[in-house]
């Protein structure tokens, strides 16, 4: 375990390795267990769809070389161990360049259809996922996973016409020039063109099988993993494969092929969806499913008074943070200046906001996207809830105060529409809240909800220019969500924040959901995604946060903690704090008669 040593505080950067014994026996499979949640995927294609239900449900069967434990912790997956810098798996270019990642495999691994599992996958899904970001289909996953070299136009010289997107993902500009994948099929040597924060995440991506994906062309990237007919027929990794899906449950049943881990206990697994949260938990009170998560601590007194013959409640930390995304294009109502969206920050008071929420809980303020637990979070000083001072800016903004009491400039009323998705009780109370705090500052908003799957949340190429609430097309003006880390800052910083990563036609795998565009974030962002060594990473994350409080592209309204609903029938259990998600150790899972 190697860690970085700041103000006396030990931060893990590069961490340890899970050894599980490949193809270990374990006792007979017995009972199932019912998992329940209160949204439905719409895919279950991991690089189409960016809702955290989606990876859960594809937790117990699509693994990549390596993901995050419950103690937030680095392990290894389908990877023999995990690269480093100590250990040679990363090595720089002392001359400035880019550097070398070494990754492996362990031995003797197959697919549920027992054809062999090894890092040709691996690199066969890395070049499938350039197909389908050059289709422009809306590939969510695309953007991240082939990271393009900073400065990668996207609009021709006329500034309007879309540079194509077979040009964009020219090899000159992409960060990977080459994967590498060695003779016995065990190790991989990807070659970066430069530097890059991401590497250790990037190498976490789900691993897709060559030999079923390659009769996939990448037009039909968007339905090749239905939630339906035609999903039991993909290969799978994980420790349980999927035997069918619908728009009420998937059912999984034991991978007899498994072999990077301990074999499952369980002789079955059911993902159930429920069409709303309070459905959900009702089903959890009586008994009919046996672990629910999903929630917020305002839920946790539901849970709390389960009957403990049927299960018990629990508080976890997570690496979530509830916030309000600010639309930063939005010039006709003053979004894109910063001091307005400071002002509707000053104007918000979170205490007051996390009491009315859940009350009787002790409070901490939440300042940045960096949740307490992840290595990356630094000291960052944030403006104080203060209303004068928001009214003070407003005023200096030119928005001030008209005969009705309403922010005005140049004759036109700051109004905003404010989304949020649907189901979800304790978003609209937070909602409600808002609109109290931003009418104090003479600002009326307008409240909407949507659909997450088919609107909210859905790729570029899902929607239209008129979807109401889509996030990635821009049509709202303050969007309130959460959301879920992973283990590296560097496969989320640059593509939330950066000029380059803003969605449109020229760019539909862009993530900059909040259009975020300021010379200093951009230029701490490119030295950010420059380096590759964690100390180095650590100071560098520790800018963007500042920025990222003096700047306002969002707004981190309260750091979630996870309630979660354990039923009496299942041990085993770890939550995790991550996007790992709550199955991340499934195959541990043995049933309680």
């Amino acid at each position: 375990m190697t860690h970085v040593k700041r103000r006396g505080v030990t931060l893990i950067a590069s961490l340890t390795l899970a050894t599980a014994m490949v193809g270990a026996p374990v006792a007979a499979q017995s009972g199932t267990i019912v998992v329940g949640e209160w949204q439905t995927p719409l895919t279950l294609q991991p690089y189409y769809s960016n809702i955290f239900v989606t990876s859960k449900a594809l937790s117990p069967s699509l693994l990549g070389l390596l993901a995050i434990d419950n103690e937030g912790q680095w392990i290894a997956n389908l990877a023999a161990e995990i690269p480093s810098i100590e250990n040679g798996g990363v090595v720089v270019d002392e001359d400035g360049g880019g550097f070398t990642l070494t990754l492996s495999m362990k031995p003797g691994l197959t697919w549920s259809d027992g054809q062999p599992l090894t890092m040709h996958d691996f690199a066969f899904t890395y070049d499938w996922l350039v197909e389908n970001a050059i289709a422009g289909a809306g590939c969510l996953g695309c953007g991240t996973y082939v990271p393009l070299l900073p400065g990668t136009p996207t609009v021709q010289e006329d500034g309007e016409t879309p540079v194509p997107l077979e040009e964009q993902y020219a090899l000159a500009n992409r960060y990977i020039q080459d994967i590498t994948v060695s003779d016995d099929g065990l190790s991989a040597t990807v070659t970066w063109q430069r530097k890059f924060a991401g590497w250790l995440g990037w190498g976490a991506f789900p691993i897709l099988p060559k030999h079923y994906f390659e009769n996939v062309p990448a037009e039909d990237g968007p339905t090749s993993m239905p939630v339906g007919p035609g999903i039991e027929n993909i290969p799978w990794s994980g420790p349980f494969v999927i035997t069918s899906a619908s728009a009420e449950g998937i059912d999984y049943a034991p991978n007899p092929e498994y072999r990077a881990g301990n074999a499952p206990q369980l002789e079955g697994l059911r993902y159930r969806f429920f069409g709303s949260k309070d459905g959900m938990i009702q089903s959890f009170l009586a008994g009919e499913v046996d672990l629910i998560d999903n929630m917020t601590q305002a839920d946790y007194a539901a849970i709390a008074s389960v009957d403990p013959a049927i299960g018990r409640a629990e508080v976890h930390p997570a690496w979530q943070y509830e916030h309000l995304d600010i639309n930063t294009s939005r010039s006709n109502v003053g979004l894109d200046d910063p001091n307005v969206r400071k002002a509707i920050l000053q104007g918000i008071d979170k205490e007051d906001l996390w009491n009315t929420l859940f009350p009787g809980t002790p409070y901490a303020e939440a300042c940045t996207n960096a949740p307490p637990g992840t290595w990356w979070r630094a000291e960052v000083t944030c403006a104080p809830f203060d209303p004068e001072a928001a009214g003070a800016l407003l005023d200096t903004a030119g928005w001030t105060l008209n005969a009705a009491g309403q922010r005005e400039k140049d004759g036109t009323v700051m109004r905003l529409k404010m989304c949020t998705t649907s189901g979800n009780p304790t978003r609209l109370t937070t909602l409600g809240k808002i609109n109290g705090y931003l009418l104090a500052l003479g600002i009326p908003t307008d409240i909407q909800t949507a659909d997450a799957g088919s609107q909210y949340f859905a790729g570029w190429a899902d929607v239209t220019a008129e979807t109401e609430c889509s996030i990635y097309r821009g049509n709202f003006d303050i969007a309130l969500f959460t959301y879920i880390l992973g283990g590296d800052p560097g496969g989320l910083y640059y593509d939330l924040y950066h000029t380059s990563g803003i969605p449109s036609d020229a760019n539909p795998n862009g993530s900059n959901d909040t259009r975020m565009s300021h010379p200093d974030m951009d230029a701490a962002l490119e030295a950010f995604q420059g380096e590759v060594d964690p100390a180095i990473l650590f100071e560098s994350a520790a800018t963007i946060q500042q920025l990222y409080a003096d700047l306002v592209p969002e707004i981190a309204l309260y750091y979630r903690a996870e309630p979660t609903g354990v039923g009496a029938h299942l041990d085993g259990f770890l939550q995790n704090p991550s996007t790992s998600g709550p199955l991340w150790n499934v195959q541990d899972w043995t049933f309680v008669p």
